[in-house]
Parts: C-alpha cells; structure tokens; sequence
C-alpha cells in the first residue's frame, strides 16, 4: 500500500482494516449464472407456446361438441327416376349392389387354408398328393427338402 499524507489517521487505520480483509467465497459460479439467465429468458417464450396450445385445444373441444348435425336428406322418388335415366344412358346399370355373399371368398380362405398347411407340413399338405415320390427315385418334397433345395441355389 502507499501511504498517502492527505490521509488522516482515521482514513489509513480504516484503510488497514479494509485490506486486511480476504473475498468471500461466491455462491455461484459463473456457469450456474449463465444457465439462470438462459432458462428466465425462455420463459416468456414457453408460456406463449402453452397459452396457444391451450387456445387451440378449447378451439377443438368446442368445434366437437358444437358440431351442427346435418338433417337427413329427403328422398323425392322424381328426383330419383330422373338420376336412374341419366345414369342408364351414359352406360350405368340402374341395378342395386350385390348383397354380401361369404361362397364368394370361399376361394380365399382356402388358399389360406392351404398355404398354412404347406408352410407346416410341406407337399404332403396338398390334397390329393402322395407320400411316394412320382419319380420313384426322388424322396418326397418335404419343408426341410425345400428349404435346403431353395438355399442351394
């Protein structure tokens, strides 16, 4: 320290006092201050997010229940006729749909049907094969002969 003479004694003996002293340890670093300020700054930015996410939740709860129904179109058997007319001419049949019939995917589940049972059991699952091979020579097509037929190639 230098010693001033425009200090009086009361002015250096306080000077003595205030050098004497050490700094108190910080209670946050540098760091723990940086990421502080980083996360108050965002906060205004989060509330907005949540405040318009929350608008548009309301909006869509309150289109969902306010849904206004639509009334059941009335049915006019001109209107009908004249509709039947037109299509009839232009090449569509005035026929109603086909019903639902299961006989028509008869054909369907049974080629599931069998393709399951060919992927358990091999040839022998096709009806109207016979355990001993058509060549005579040639053991039968089983899954583990196909599987090792199909690797080889």
């Amino acid at each position: 320290m230098q010693n001033d003479d425009r200090l009086t004694p009361s002015e250096r003996e306080l000077e003595a006092v205030l050098g004497g002293l050490r700094p108190a340890h910080p209670r946050m670093n540098r760091d723990r201050v940086m990421y502080l300020a980083g996360r108050v700054s965002t906060r205004r930015q989060k509330r907005i997010w949540q405040g318009l996410s929350c608008c548009l939740v309301a909006v869509l709860v309150v289109s969902i229940v306010s849904k206004p129904r639509r009334p059941a179109a009335e049915i006019r058997p001109e209107i009908v006729a004249d509709a039947t007319a037109n299509m009839t001419g232009r090449g569509f049949s005035a026929r109603a749909p086909e019903p639902f019939e299961p006989r028509r995917f008869e054909s369907f589940v049974n080629y599931v049907r069998t393709r399951r049972a060919v992927l358990d059991r091999g040839m022998e699952a096709f009806p109207g094969s016979s355990a001993t091979p058509p060549g005579g020579g040639e053991p039968p097509l089983t899954r583990e002969r196909l599987i090792k037929i199909l690797s080889s190639t």
